[in-house]
């Protein structure tokens, strides 16, 4: 971050804001109420907590400045509740409802992402790297939220190597296959995935209200012959084409909500018994700037019941397999081999594989890392290494 010039140097009335102009030149106009409930003396603000004290019982909505002071450390407001508050320079500016203030916190809190084609090659990073190099690791968490992918090489031979690298990072993802999830073909499996049959692109875990962040998918052992190939797509860059050249299923898909379910036993130790998932949001999901912010594509445990009126359905369908023909246009595939680990968005990107022989020794491990723990560990590696926004 750049140093702030001290100071602010005029300010001014108007119209429930304070429009102030600081050292530097910059200018900023701030609201009252803001202002007010924003205040930073130990009363209002806790300094050891990181959080505010001030009650809203205890905010009036339409107070008012009555004395207004500018300094070279600021800005001094006595308010119409008879309270004064302090305000530092730079904490005002990076505040200021500015189009730069606002897109920089922005950016702070989720990085703009990078839409890609099947022209699209994953960025490689080294699994020791990873746990011993932190500036590498920021790399890798950049990459992951731009890009939403990328491959890590040379992890270790081991079902836990996906769990131990997030460890590293934060903590791991629990769902009730546990802690990381065997993907073999497995006898009495409790998912479609734990068979050696073809698997369509997914995401993982759409019958979890919140669906895991990023997947690590690491290549134990591969299939040495024809099949075990693996299918990669963005979904948000056919998210896109879907919103710009058919906008009515675009519509459909981001408005209409879908169930999903998962019901079964557990086939290893460390897995829930038994368990029943339910849960329901559209295909794709859409935040208040209709900005694509989750896509939830899983043939094996999309609901068989639909919470539609009968005449709608077929119209939904053929938004659905459009869709789903732009995932496909758009795909690229290719072979992990041994000591692979594929990390992927799981909220944005799909995976699928090839059919392979049901006798293989073909072995893969899935383990899960959430968003908002992956972007924490990005925002403490930005402030420790000086290049956070």
């Amino acid at each position: 971050m750049k140093p702030q010039v001290s100071g602010v140097v005029s300010s001014k009335l108007r119209n429930d804001m304070l429009e102030v102009k600081f050292g530097d030149g910059t200018e900023g106009r701030l609201p009252f109420v803001w202002l007010r409930d924003n205040c930073q003396c130990p009363q209002c603000f806790s300094v050891e907590a990181l959080g505010r004290k001030l009650l809203m019982d205890d905010l009036d909505v339409e107070v008012q400045p009555t004395e207004v002071e500018e300094t070279m450390d600021g800005l001094m407001v006595k308010w119409s509740d008879g309270h004064q508050s302090e305000y530092s320079t730079n904490w005002l500016q990076n505040r200021s409802f500015t189009p730069t203030s606002r897109a920089l916190h922005r950016e702070r809190y989720a990085l703009r992402r990078e839409p890609w084609g099947a022209e699209h090659t994953m960025k490689n990073f080294d699994y020791n790297t990873l746990m011993s190099d932190d500036r590498v690791l920021l790399d890798w968490l950049l990459t992951m939220e731009r890009k939403g992918s990328a491959m890590v090489k040379n992890a270790p031979k081991k079902d836990v190597a996906g769990p131990e690298l997030i460890e590293h990072i934060a903590f791991v993802k629990q769902s009730h296959y546990g802690p990381h999830s065997p993907v073999i073909n497995r006898p009495n499996t409790n998912n479609v995935a734990f068979t050696n049959a073809k698997l369509g692109m997914h995401n993982d875990l759409p019958q979890y209200e919140h669906m895991p962040g990023i997947i690590f998918i690491q290549c134990v052992a591969q299939h040495p012959g024809a099949g075990g190939e693996s299918i990669v797509t963005d979904g948000l860059f056919a998210a896109e084409e879907l919103r710009r050249n058919h906008p009515e299923d675009f519509k459909i898909l981001s408005s209409t909500d879908m169930y999903f379910w998962d019901k079964g036993h557990a086939n290893y130790s460390w897995e829930m018994p038994e368990f029943y998932k339910i849960a329901k949001f559209p295909v794709i999901r859409v935040n208040g700037n209709n900005e694509v912010m989750q896509i939830a594509v899983n043939n094996a445990i999309r609901d068989s019941h639909m919470d539609l009126p009968p005449q709608e359905v077929k119209k939904y369908y053929a938004a659905y397999k459009r869709f789903h023909n732009i995932l496909y246009a758009n795909a690229m595939t290719f072979k992990m081999e041994q000591g692979d680990m594929m990390t992927l968005d799981n909220v944005r990107c799909l995976h699928g594989r090839e059919g392979y022989e049901a006798n293989s020794e073909r072995h893969i491990e899935s383990s899960y890392l959430d968003w908002d723990e992956a972007r924490c560990r990005r925002r403490r590696l930005q402030e420790k290494f000086g290049c956070f926004v």
